[in-house]
């Protein structure tokens, strides 16, 4: 903290980017790109949405911070269904794949550990079911379990993993 600041347009920015990323890779299980957002978890959220969803997000609600998918989702002008459970109570993979057999939709949300609840939802089941769906991509907020449970996004197949610097990681 005591060294000068890098700017972010810097060649020894690009040096030190260059040199995290392929141990980002690494943390997040992935051989794809990394990419990191200095803008709120919403600013994320939100450019997830407004890019991948075509016909409709089925948002998988079950506490506070999952609620806030379906909010995202309609002020970007989406058609979103909330697929609600009571708070304190963990996301059925089943129900899922009710909803995506309809063919309804291309997106789904999902939020491993929903911090509100202290709820650790079945990633592994979940990213199985929306797996099945060849045309359904599957958005997981992972800011209060990644680096505290292992999550290996390219084996599970998970189209879009956010996390946070503010919690688990």
């Amino acid at each position: 903290m005591a060294a000068p600041m890098i700017g972010h347009r810097s060649k020894d920015f690009v040096n030190l980017y260059n040199d995290i990323h392929p141990r980002l890779q690494s943390l997040v299980g992935t051989t794809q790109p990394v990419f990191l957002s200095t803008s709120s978890a919403w600013g994320v959220m939100e450019g997830a949405i407004r890019n991948l969803v075509n016909k409709k997000v089925l948002c998988c609600c079950s506490g506070a911070f999952s609620d806030k998918w379906v909010d995202v989702a309609v002020r970007c002008g989406k058609d979103a269904e909330a697929l609600q459970y009571e708070w304190g109570t963990p996301v059925d993979p089943a129900d899922i794949d009710a909803k995506l057999a309809t063919g309804e939709f291309d997106v789904v949300t999902f939020i491993h550990n929903e911090t509100s609840t202290g709820v650790m939802n079945p990633l592994a089941e979940v990213a199985a079911v929306v797996n099945k769906y060849d045309d359904v991509l599957l958005v997981t907020d992972t800011v209060s379990s990644f680096t505290v449970v292992p999550i290996e996004f390219d084996k599970l197949g998970i189209d879009v993993l956010l996390t946070g610097s503010q919690k688990a990681y």
